[in-house]
């Protein structure tokens, strides 16, 4: 089955403009075919002019320049129908537990949870078999963040870029892609980090709701051995070399298996078979 609509969330205190290199990278393999549809005219039909693939990056929740006045207010209204047949939902780090929790609502043809496992800290340690992270971690960063948000913040860049080949430049694209202080405001901030410790997704069978996790090999942000233990009990899982940064340190490859999991890999076959 072929998905034509790609819609994208974002992490814990970082916006859209996060996924601009993999957007234009995404455009970039699929140029062709959308200067084919261009060159269709104003007298083809809609299925001939449509483009192979849409894109949606949504601000969600209040993570953007343009974020209302709510901490911990729902989709908009402009937000309210990113599910459908057509669709997948790539939610990155927090955007990832958000989108599984909206997805029960929204329905998308499916999700994939992007440098996030089904939890992001132990919810039952005693009886968790998924690992995470010890609550402890979340908590110190918490106290830390309601003594100084903006440098918490600051640490928290330092630290999801840590994981990749080079960090320095991992970092440097970061804030020149989301700039050197937060869009949102610090309650909006700290109700993601009460999302973090309180979130989980189900990993219950869901036919009408495949679910995958793709990992980075070397995330500092996920426990030790959760990608085995997820395939263990059954869940698809993929492995990209990098950290938590992916949307930057592994924008090529993850475009390609997006390509690949929405049925697009004919338009570009096809591509560089006639190029």
């Amino acid at each position: 089955m072929t998905l034509s609509r790609l819609v994208l969330f974002s992490g814990w205190g970082i916006d859209a403009r996060i996924w601009q290199p993999l957007i234009a990278c995404l455009h970039a393999r699929l140029a062709h075919v959308t200067e084919t549809d261009d060159q269709a005219g104003d007298g083809a039909d809609d299925q001939t002019k449509r483009r192979p693939l849409e894109i949606i990056a949504p601000d969600w929740p209040e993570e953007g320049p343009q974020a209302d006045s709510r901490a911990d207010s729902e989709p908009t209204a402009s937000q309210a129908s990113l599910g459908g047949a057509d669709t997948l939902w790539l939610g990155w780090s927090l955007g990832a537990l958000r989108a599984e929790a909206l997805a029960r609502e929204q329905a998308p043809a499916a999700l994939v949870s992007l440098a996030m496992g089904p939890s992001f800290i132990d919810q039952a340690p005693s009886e968790q078999t998924i690992p995470a992270l010890a609550p402890e971690v979340l908590e110190d960063f918490r106290a830390a963040f309601a003594r100084n948000p903006a440098a918490s913040w600051q640490h928290f860049l330092r630290w999801q870029a840590s994981g990749e080949g080079s960090a320095r430049d991992c970092l440097k694209q970061l804030r020149e892609l989301i700039g050197r202080h937060p869009v949102s405001r610090a309650a909006v901030l700290a109700a993601g980090l009460a999302e973090l410790a309180s979130r989980q997704m189900s990993l219950a069978p869901q036919p009408e709701l495949p679910l995958e996790f793709w990992l980075g090999k070397q995330d500092p942000l996920l426990a030790p051995g959760l990608s085995a233990a997820l395939r263990a009990q059954g869940q698809v899982v993929a492995e990209f070399e990098g950290g938590h940064c992916l949307p930057l340190s592994a924008t090529e490859a993850l475009a390609d298996a997006l390509l690949t999991r929405m049925g697009l890999t004919t338009h570009v076959t096809r591509i560089s078979e006639e190029a």
